[in-house]
Formats: C-alpha cells, sequence, structure tokens
C-alpha cells in the first residue's frame, strides 16, 4: 500500500511539476479540492530525504522519493502546508518560492520569516541563515512589520553588511536572488531600532552595519548615540558591550557627553569590564564632583586587570582632592594591599596626596591546620530499600525525574527495587505511584513511562548496523550499552521478575553471591524459566569476588550447577550455544567464577578515557553479547570497587556536566580508597563547579574524606584529565586546590602540586597557570610546616625542587617571583635540611625514568646525559619514502585573517605550461578534498590580478600521473565532468601538495587539528620522508609570511614524529644561524625552535649516538652562530643550553 507521501508526490506528478521547468511551475494548477486535501496530508510531516553511506568515505542526503525536492516544496506551499514545515521544505531562497509564499498571504510570509530565520540554519554565528534572502525580501516586498526576533535580526545584519559593501559575501551567498539596496535603506532605520531593542549581538556585523549608516547619513548620529547606549545597558554578553563601545568610538563620543551620562554608566562600570572601564572611568574620575566621586571608585574597584587597577589610581591622582578625603581611607586599603608592587605604590602615592593614613594588616589569616590526619577506612554499609510503599516510590520517582542526567547511583537502585517489588505484587498500585512519570524520557525513565501508560515500546537496545569492510557494506549487530539495556528492558517488564540479579547487596552497589544464588533460586521457586541477560551481565560485573573463600566458591559451584534457569535475551529469544543448545544461567556464573572479569591498566595517553577499547568479555563470557562497545562514563556503576579504568566519568569538563555530582556521591560509597588518576581529577572537578554540581561535589568530597577514601600524596599529576599530555587548564587546577586547601584537604594536595611545577618546567615553554600554582604553595607553605612539626606530613614535602629550580631563575615573572617567596620563607621557618640524600636519588631517577628532567627548563643544564628509557619508543624508524614526484610549480604565500587572531594562508601557484594565469589555493579548515581526493581547489587569477573579478573562477588541482604535471579542472569530479565528491581513487600527491600541506601546520585556529591529522598520515604511509622534508622546509624558510616557530610545533605535542621532523629543527636552526650572522642577532621566532630542541635533546643527541641521524647534521649547523652572538638576546643562552646539552658526550659535534 502506497504511503500517504507516495500518494501525494502521485498527485504531484500527475499535475505535470516534475516535467516543468522549475520557473514555470507556478503556471499549474494544484488540482481539485480532494487532491490538493490528500497531497497535503502526505507533504504536511515527515522526511523527504534520508542518510545514506554513498562510499566508504562519505555519506550524504538521498531522497526518499523520485521527485525533484524543490519543485516538491512549491508544491507543497500552494497545496496548504504551514508555514513552518514549509521552511523546512524549502531548500534554496528563489524567485518561485517568493511568489508561492506571497500567494498565501502576510499572516502566512510572517510565520514563514519566524520559522526561517532560525540558528539551527546559518552556517556561522553570524552568516545569513539558508533562507535569510528570502525572508528579507518577502518582508520588504510585502511591508511586512518587523518581527522582534534576534535570529530574524541576524539574517538583515548578515544581508546588509554584504549588499552594503561593508563584507565580502561568503560561499552562500547568491548574487542571483539578492534584496536591492534601495529597499534596504528604505526601511534602515527601523531595522537600527528593532535590532537594538531584541539585542541582537553587536559582535556580528549590525554593529558594522550601524557605524555605516552614521557615516553615510542614514541615521542621525544623535539618535543612533542615544540607541547604543541603550544597547550597552541591556546587553547581556561582555562581547556585545566592548563591541558597542566601540561604535562610540567609531562614531564620534566625546568626553562631554561621557560625563552628561555619568548616572546611566556608573552601573556599566560595576561590571567590572576593561573596555568600559578603560574608556568611561577616567574621564568620569578626573571631573567627578565629590558627592558622586565615592559611589564612581566603588563602581571601579570590580576592575579585574591590574593595568585597569593602575589606570584608576592614576586617574584620581591627576583630581583634586576630595573636601572630606578621609571617606575614602576604605576604599583605598585594597589597592594598598595588592601584590603588585606598582599598584601599591600607586596607592601610596595616592594616600600620600590626598593627606590620608592607612594602616594595611596582615590580611592572612592564622594558621588553620589544613593538613588533617588522614580518617580510617569505613565499613560500607549494606543495601536497603528501605520503608516499601507506594507513596515512597512517588517520592523517589520525582527526585530521579528531576535529574538532568541518568546516574545509575543508590538512589536509583533503591527506585528501582521498589519499583520492581510493588509493580510484581500488586501493578496496578504501581501504575497509580507512577503515575506523575514523564514521557520525555528524563531520568532514564522511557521504557517504564510507556509501561506506565500502556504504552507500546520497543524495549530491546540491540540493532543491526551496516558498515563497511573491506570496501563492502556488511551488516552486524549492534548491542545496546550494559545500563542502557538493563534500564530498558527490565523497566518494560518491571511487573515480571519477582526480584532483580543486580540489585546491590552493599551501598558501593557490590554484590554477595550468596545473595545472588538466593535470587536465582527464588526465580525458580516461582517457576520462572529465564533470566534476563543484561541484569545477569550486570550482577556478574558487581560481583565482589574478594569475599570469596575457596570451600565457599566450591559450594555455590553446586548449587549453580542444580539451577536450570536460562538466558532471555532483549529480543525475547533465548540464548542458545554454538550447536543451539540453550545456555543455563547457572553453568555461566560458574564459569564466570573461575574466569572473571581483570580490569586493564589504565595508561595515560594510551588508554582513551572516553571510549572503550580492547576491552576483552573473559571467555566464560564469550557467548554472551558484548555491551561494552562505546562509553566509559557508566564502568563506576558496572564496576564498582574497579581501579582508574573504570573511574574516568570522575573529570573536568568544558561544559555543563549534569551527573558530575551524583557520580562522586556514588563514588564516595566505594569501599576502596579512591586510586591516584581518579584522585587527582577529583581534586580538578573543584576548579569548575556549577549551580548545578557544587553542592553534591562538595558533599561527596567531605563524604569520601571521612570515610578514609581519599589518601594524602596519592594524586598522580601525570593522570590530570586523563590525557596523558601536557597538563593545561592549570589556572582553574589552583583554583581547585585553594578551595579543597580551606576545607582542610591540603595533604591530598601539596605533592601534586609541586609535581604540576616540575611538569611546567619539563615543557618546551613555562605553563599558563604556574604561578598561580606557585603561589598556592607559597599562600599554604606554614599550613604546611606546621604538618611537619606535628609529624602529619613527611620533611621530604618540603624540599620542592622544582620551586627552587624556579626561584633560581633570573627575570621578574610573577611564578618566579612566588617561587623565591616560597624558597626564603621555607629556609626561615624550616631552616633544617630537608630530606635526605637518598630520597633525592629516588625522586630524579623517577625523572629520568620518562626521558624527560621534569625540573629542568629551557636554558638549564640537565642533570646527566644517559640515554633516555623511551627512547625506542619515541624514536620509530620511518618508513622508507615513497619516490617524491616533482612537478617544477613556483608559488609565493600571503596571509589572510580569516577572524581576529586567525591566520591563514594563500598560495600562489605557477604551473610551469600556463604562463598567462596563476592559482589562488588555500587550505584551511576542510581538508578532506586534500585528504581523501588527493585535489586541492582553488581560485584562477588572470596575469596581474591579486583577486578574481566576477564568478566562475572555481577550479580543482590535481598530479596527472600520465601525463606527469599537475593539471586543472572546473569539476571537483573530473572524471566524470561534474561537480560533487571524486569518483575513484585520489591522485598521488606531488610536491606543491606536500608543501602546502606541510605549511598548513603554521596557520591559526581549529584549521591546525585537521592540519596534524593530514601530516600524521602523510608520515605514516611514507610520503614525507626525511630528505623531502627537508627541501620543502628549506622552500618555506624563504618565506616571511610562514612562521617556523608555529611550523614545528607540532613536535612539542606528538614526540613520534620526532624521528622524521628533526630535520625541520636542523633546517630552522640553520636558517637561523645564517640570519643572526647576516643580522647581527638571532630572529625572534628561533627560542620556540630551541626550545622544543631543548626539550627533546636527549633524542637528539641519542639518535646522533646511534647513527640515525647523519653525522653532517650532527653537528648542528647554525647553533653556534646563534650561541656565539653577542646580541642581548635569550635566544643566545638557550643556544648555549643546547650545545651543553648535545656536546657532553660527543666532542665531534
Amino acid at each position: 500500500m502506497a504511503s500517504k507521501l507516495e500518494k501525494a508526490v502521485e498527485i504531484y506528478r500527475s499535475l505535470g511539476y516534475e516535467e516543468t521547468d522549475f520557473d514555470d511551475i507556478l503556471k499549474l494548477g494544484t488540482g481539485k479540492r480532494d487532491e490538493e486535501k490528500i497531497a497535503r496530508e502526505g507533504l504536511k510531516s515527515g522526511e523527504w530525504t534520508k542518510i545514506k553511506q554513498l562510499s566508504p568515505n562519505s555519506y550524504g542526503f538521498v531522497p526518499v522519493v523520485d521527485a525533484d525536492l524543490d519543485k516538491l516544496a512549491i508544491f507543497a506551499i500552494r497545496v496548504g502546508v504551514d508555514a513552518r514545515r514549509a521552511a523546512n521544505v524549502v531548500s534554496r531562497p528563489s524567485e518561485v518560492a517568493l511568489r508561492a509564499i506571497e500567494a498565501r498571504g502576510k499572516s502566512y510570509a510572517i510565520n514563514f520569516i519566524n520559522a526561517a530565520s532560525s540558528a539551527n540554519r546559518r552556517i556561522w554565528e553570524h552568516s545569513m541563515s539558508r533562507l535569510g534572502m528570502l525572508s528579507l525580501k518577502l518582508l520588504h516586498q510585502m511591508n511586512l512589520a518587523i518581527p522582534e526576533s534576534v535570529d530574524y535580526m541576524k539574517d538583515w545584519a548578515a544581508g546588509a553588511a554584504v549588499i552594503l559593501g561593508i563584507r565580502k559575501k561568503d560561499y552562500t551567498f547568491d548574487d542571483n536572488f539578492v534584496l536591492e539596496k534601495e529597499e534596504l535603506l528604505r526601511r534602515f532605520c527601523e531595522h537600527i531600532e528593532v535590532g537594538i531593542s531584541v539585542n541582537v549581538p553587536a559582535t556580528g556585523p549590525f554593529s558594522e552595519v550601524l557605524i555605516w549608516g552614521v557615516e553615510n547619513g542614514i541615521l542621525d548620529r544623535d539618535q543612533a548615540l542615544g540607541q547604543v547606549f541603550y544597547g550597552l545597558q541591556i546587553a547581556r554578553r561582555p562581547g556585545d558591550r566592548k563591541a558597542f563601545v566601540n561604535v562610540l568610538e567609531q562614531i564620534g563620543l566625546s568626553d562631554d557627553e561621557i560625563r552628561s551620562r555619568a548616572e546611566s554608566i556608573l552601573p556599566l562600570l560595576g561590571l567590572g569590564e576593561t573596555p568600559i572601564l578603560e574608556r568611561f572611568a577616567p574621564i568620569l574620575i578626573e571631573s567627578a564632583s565629590d558627592d558622586f566621586l565615592y559611589p564612581l571608585l566603588i563602581s571601579c574597584t570590580s576592575a579585574k586587570t591590574n593595568k585597569v587597577k593602575k589606570m584608576i589610581l592614576q586617574s584620581a591622582l591627576k583630581r583634586e582632592k576630595p573636601t572630606s578625603a578621609e571617606a575614602f581611607a576604605e576604599w583605598i586599603l585594597p589597592y594598598k594591599q595588592q601584590e603588585d608592587p606598582g599598584i601599591a605604590r600607586l596607592a601610596a602615592k595616592l594616600e600620600q596626596a590626598w593627606g590620608l593614613s592607612v594602616e594595611v594588616e596582615d590580611h592572612r589569616q592564622g594558621l588553620r591546620g589544613l593538613w588533617q590526619k588522614t580518617p580510617k577506612l569505613w565499613e560500607v554499609p549494606e543495601f536497603a530499600i528501605g520503608e516499601i510503599s507506594p507513596e515512597k516510590l512517588t517520592d523517589l520517582l520525582s527526585e530521579i525525574a528531576a535529574r538532568r542526567q541518568c546516574v545509575e547511583d543508590l538512589n536509583f537502585e533503591r527506585f528501582l527495587a521498589m519499583a520492581n517489588r510493588i509493580a510484581y505484587e500488586n501493578p496496578q498500585a504501581a501504575k497509580i505511584s507512577l503515575g506523575g512519570i514523564p514521557t520525555d524520557g528524563s531520568g532514564g525513565l522511557l521504557s517504564l513511562a510507556c509501561w506506565v501508560n500502556g504504552l507500546g515500546y520497543d524495549c530491546c537496545p540491540d540493532r543491526m548496523i551496516r558498515d563497511w569492510n573491506g570496501g563492502r557494506e556488511v551488516s552486524r549487530m549492534g548491542y545496546g550499552e550494559l545500563l542502557y539495556a538493563r534500564r530498558s528492558v527490565l523497566f518494560a517488564t518491571i511487573d515480571q521478575w519477582p526480584c532483580l540479579l543486580s540489585t546491590p547487596s552493599f551501598e558501593d552497589l557490590s554484590i554477595r553471591l550468596t545473595d545472588l544464588l538466593k535470587r536465582l533460586e527464588r526465580y525458580e521457586g516461582e517457576h520462572l524459566p529465564y533470566v534476563s541477560e543484561p541484569d545477569l551481565q550486570l550482577a556478574l560485573t558487581r560481583l565482589d569476588l574478594e569475599l570469596l573463600a575457596e570451600e565457599k566458591t566450591r559450594e555455590s559451584i553446586e548449587r549453580l550447577e542444580s539451577l536450570h534457569l536460562q538466558i532471555q535475551l532483549p529480543s525475547g529469544e533465548i540464548l542458545q550455544d554454538a550447536g543451539g543448545n540453550a545456555l543455563m544461567a547457572g553453568e555461566i556464573i560458574a564459569a564466570y567464577l573461575e574466569d572473571p572479569y581483570v580490569e586493564p591498566a589504565f595508561v595515560p595517553g594510551k588508554t582513551p578515557y572516553w571510549r572503550i577499547i580492547d576491552f576483552a568479555m573473559p571467555q566464560s563470557l564469550g557467548l554472551l553479547p558484548n555491551r561494552f562497545s562505546y562509553s566509559c562514563s557508566d564502568l563506576f556503576s558496572i564496576f564498582p570497587n574497579g581501579g582508574d579504568f573504570s573511574l574516568t566519568a570522575v573529570r573536568r569538563e568544558c561544559e555543563v556536566y549534569h551527573g558530575q555530582g551524583l557520580i562522586l556521591r556514588q563514588i564516595a560509597r566505594r569501599k576502596k580508597p579512591i586510586p591516584k588518576g581518579a584522585l587527582m581529577n577529583w581534586i580538578a572537578v573543584w576548579g569548575n563547579l556549577t549551580e548545578k554540581n557544587a553542592a553534591d561535589v562538595i558533599r561527596a568530597t567531605h563524604e569520601a574524606w571521612e570515610r578514609g577514601l581519599l589518601l594524602p600524596q596519592l594524586a598522580d599529576a601525570s593522570y590530570l584529565d586523563w590525557t596523558g599530555g601536557e597538563p593545561c587548564n592549570l589556572a582553574s587546577l589552583a583554583l581547585a586546590m585553594e578551595n579543597l586547601a580551606n576545607e582542610g584537604l591540603l595533604s591530598l594536595l601539596w605533592q601534586a602540586a609541586c609535581d604540576l611545577v616540575a611538569a611546567s618546567l619539563a615543557a618546551p615553554r613555562m605553563l599558563a597557570g604556574t604561578a598561580e600554582l606557585v603561589k598556592f604553595l607559597r599562600d599554604d607553605l606554614e599550613e604546611m610546616v606546621l604538618a611537619v612539626q606535628k609529624d602529619l606530613a613527611p620533611q621530604e614535602l618540603l624540599e620542592m625542587r622544582a620551586v627552587e629550580k624556579l626561584a633560581a631563575r633570573t627575570g621578574s615573572s610573577k611564578a618566579v617571583s612566588y617561587a623565591r617567596e616560597v624558597i626564603d620563607r621555607r629556609n626561615t621557618l624550616a631552616p633544617e635540611p630537608a630530606g635526605d640524600a637518598e630520597a633525592c636519588k629516588k625522586a630524579g631517577e623517577s625523572h629520568k625514568a620518562t626521558g624527560i628532567r621534569a625540573a629542568a627548563g629551557p636554558g638549564e643544564a640537565p642533570d646527566d646525559f644517559l640515554p633516555p628509557v623511551d627512547f625506542e619508543q619515541v624514536w620509530r624508524i620511518p618508513h622508507e619514502g615513497k619516490e617524491p614526484i616533482e612537478d617544477h610549480v613556483t608559488f609565493c604565500v600571503k596571509s589572510m585573517e580569516v577572524r581576529k587572531k586567525e591566520k591563514a594562508f594563500q598560495f600562489y601557484l605557477q604551473l610551469p605550461d600556463i604562463s598567462d594565469c596563476r592559482y589562488q589555493v588555500t587550505l584551511y579548515g576542510w581538508f578532506y578534498g586534500i585528504s581523501e581526493e588527493g585535489q586541492l581547489s582553488g581560485i584562477e587569477l588572470k596575469k596581474g590580478e591579486e583577486a578574481a573579478a566576477g564568478e566562475g573562477r572555481e577550479v580543482w588541482l590535481h598530479y596527472d600521473p600520465d601525463r606527469k604535471k599537475l593539471v586543472v579542472s572546473r569539476f571537483r569530479n573530473w572524471r566524470k565532468g561534474k561537480n560533487g565528491p571524486l569518483d575513484g581513487g585520489a591522485t598521488p600527491y606531488s610536491k606543491i601538495f606536500l608543501t602546502i600541506a606541510l605549511a598548513s601546520l603554521a596557520q591559526d585556529g581549529e584549521s591546525i587539528y585537521g592540519a596534524k591529522s593530514l601530516v600524521r598520515r602523510l608520515v605514516n604511509e611514507g610520503d614525507l620522508s626525511c630528505e623531502l622534508l627537508r627541501d620543502i622546509t628549506r622552500e618555506l624558510l624563504a618565506h616571511e609570511a610562514i612562521s617556523p616557530a608555529k611550523l614545528i610545533r607540532i613536535i612539542e605535542k606528538e614526540n613520534e614524529l620526532l624521528s622524521v621532523f628533526w630535520v625541520m629543527l636542523s633546517e630552522c636552526i640553520s636558517h637561523a644561524g645564517a640570519r643572526t650572522l647576516k643580522e647581527k642577532k638571532p630572529p625572534v621566532w628561533v627560542n620556540r625552535v630551541l626550545d622544543i630542541a631543548i626539550y627533546d635533546a636527549g633524542y637528539l643527541r641519542e639518535a646522533v649516538k646511534r647513527g640515525y641521524i647523519p653525522a653532517d647534521d650532527g653537528i648542528w649547523k647554525g647553533l653556534s652562530e646563534i650561541a656565539s652572538s653577542t646580541a642581548k638576546s635569550t635566544a643566545v643562552k638557550k643556544a648555549k643550553s643546547l650545545l651543553g646539552k648535545l656536546d657532553r658526550e660527543n666532542d665531534g659535534f
């Protein structure tokens, strides 16, 4: 039987739409009234396309019906689908769509505009939505009221910016369908007024359009000034306020106009935002009356940066002394207490100028005993459902449904067990108790809601999945995750089980084997023929096998073998072996007791923390579905007392992590202490508390401490964020440590903070946030000394070797200054030698084990010259390189700003056989063409042109191995002479493709991720050999637009590329040496190159020794020239340090 959509398409075809030209289809009719009704019914909802895998490397949308979807959309509008549906099916703006919508009337057009101009229809935040120009033309041609909609105004601003020539058009802009400039200007002022009132983002083109209107006399300047000030007051985002301040500057805001608006500006100053304070505060402070000065200065105390604080004090110094200066003593005091000496000096100068005497008291708190004795490890209570009643079930439902994320913790298990108990005994009573259950899936309760409301629900989480294997499409079974599968099945059949196998025995969610046996025996006693497979699997993972004695195990196995319970899969089938025989639950459990899960070790940087990979099921469970295919975040509930592998759900997130507090509350019920990786990340969570999770995180931490689960000096800094890479967000972590220390948990933090300082010094450049970490150590040093004196902490913790090395550095950075304070104060408070030689020796050996000296920073001599123990893992013998393909293409490079602080490269290619034009190529953001098809898109430029004039200049370039040259095509799919993805395999890379790919490493922004992935692949597949890399690097170094420092930064994070990319380091140093001789000073960019070389000096030295780096390269040409330069440059010191690190064991360098 034909579907409603197929019937509608049949009518559409019968009326001649499919064979009529698109521009002429409005001349056709819409059929008889009953045909219109059938067509409208079929077109008013549902999908017209579906996603299909088109090839092993691409997916795309294909129609579900055989019809031109653009024409079908116009037909749908004409037969009466609503405006929202019309906005969903119209794929592009056109005159035909415009006339079809106009014919439906003004009300329909307004509804269409509101639906079409939505955020999810625009490619970038401030670009025009897909149907934006259609909305603009509808509104202007039909003289409709301007919608009070931010999304419509974003479309208007984006369109106006292009039409008025303020911004360049992007590829979504259609020159054949554009609002006329005269029409735009006719209602320009109205749009500006509405835009201000709806708070349209000023960070986009709206502010530029507003400035253009004033500059070109379309907007009255005084009226615009009032509108911008109003927008400044109602703006919600700091970025918008900053943009409005810039607008005021551009339209010529005077100092007198600022003074006249002092009252309205005052609340804005209290926001503490630098652009507002810098523009308004000095003028107002210098001219304010005595009465207004005090509230003005109080508002300015919200300033966040030292620069602005100094500016405020300098402005106060420029004005006359207020008549009642004594009242300002309290205001000056915080400035006198500032750690920045410049601010303190200015405050003292102002104090003297105003004749004040402000006493600065020591604002530090007295010793509070923040290092506390670790409590004794607790005994985990047994699991208890609590009072079982319909009323209590309703209360538990309210709690679980209110959760923003489904977390299967103690309370969830109580709810599940109670719902099962009541539903099994009295299903109707359970349904009444659960009557208020949400049907939107909140709290993971969708299948239970369907059971309560008698709705059909397919509870099977297992689905057939189409996949690619060896170039052909295959089908395989995809099994649902374990907790999701159990939840779906048990909730949908909640009244069928006398009890649940996976109900915990203890509050940590673990299960006694004897409890599991009793439940299975009850199933047999009540004549149930089978158990639920996901329920059984979770019961097995939760079994606490450490409680079993050998004799008890034998006894349990005998009882298990006497059971005759089959295993039902979520599909309803009974689990069978290869011979077709039903498997028994007792046999599976008995085998599992002998062959249980073994938790893999978690290795930072190697073990994925967000996805389960290579987690092998034991052979005893080999016939059960593998429900561990993706997320690691549920493992804390599946393996209640597992190690770090099971606890990666403990992590700080850049976005809101709704379940974090509840997860920590459950982990705080473990019977074993928190392992080192989870503890480090537990600490980090405190730096990203939100209103939603703060209370639970704080409570979980106190509970875990009081239960003896948090051990001192255990947190391992190398596990931070589970990534194993360079530590990041250290300032946030320092704040977390400060907050935790104030809770009396300093013992968890001190060693980790010192280790992170060491890691920072070991990095090529000191990590951001190091100063905040050292300040934390400084602020709590006296607490640490007190703990040592009370024998609560070991004396070795006062060694702080990394902080000592930092303090010994030259310079006056915050980190160095704080480090000096720490060491000076330590030497005063604890003058006795800290630690002993043996402890120091062990600490040093632990650093050597990684091949990186943990506390040796750039410019410092290493402690020894032993070869790195991980040399073989880092220095991988590169593949034998492919034969390079020379294409004889010459090029020049220019940089362009994609967005603020993000630059990309424009390559101008001159092909050897084409002299009358060249080709502009930009590889930014989209790498699919070069990585999967072996071609690049470009723009054809005529001789002497710097930019393309007109349309139709887009071309595609690829290397033709038969013609042995680079060729140009107008089509991406040049094999078929049409646009769209290339059919067939990728073409080989000639030299220019590899050059552009390598140069993309030096670009900014998100492009770097695609560039790194592409270059890694080129190295692994042998396209980039050392000699070819040398040749390309020399060419790129000749172009000023490309920064060598950015070009080689990939080695910092991915040292497995060092075995090939050492040649880039060598060429950069050689080039820098030549420039040093020529210019009498090292180039600025060489500092970062030297930092990386110093960081990897151990590997480079060993590679030369083993012959992996040729002897000619092993002398590191150019390094001596830099080291011997008389210029005052940090690079000279670093070059000398690198020479020392490389030469110490081999005098032949």
